[in-house]
């Protein structure tokens, strides 16, 4: 079996570990489209509108949340009880994607 490795690369950054993490994984990316075209929305919403189950929404959300790809409308350790709503940010999002084809183009 191949030997799963991390670059030894000054140019693999924190973002460009993000970016791989974020963009490399389907829900992550259906989760991400959802957001950006419907706007704010249930983590109920979200399960109810993209290919994967509730515990895993929930798992993609708080990596999501993790590297500023999405915010959210109430903080954490707030949210027991509570409906938060999710929204993707575009700028992150831009950002993380810039880190990445800098580092695959090696600009």
């Amino acid at each position: 079996m191949p030997r799963i490795t991390q670059p030894h690369d000054d140019a693999w950054s924190p973002d460009v570990e993000a970016a791989v993490a974020t963009f490399g994984n389907r829900a992550r990316n259906e989760i991400l489209r959802f957001l950006t075209t419907f706007g704010p929305a249930t983590r109920g919403d979200i399960v109810d509108s993209v290919s994967a189950g509730e515990p895993s929404v929930a798992k993609h959300l708080v990596a999501l949340e993790q590297v500023g790809a999405i915010v959210v409308d109430v903080p954490a350790g707030r949210r027991h009880g509570r409906s938060p709503r999710y929204s993707a940010n575009p700028a992150r999002i831009k950002e993380l994607l810039d880190a990445h084809l800098r580092y695959v183009l090696e600009e």
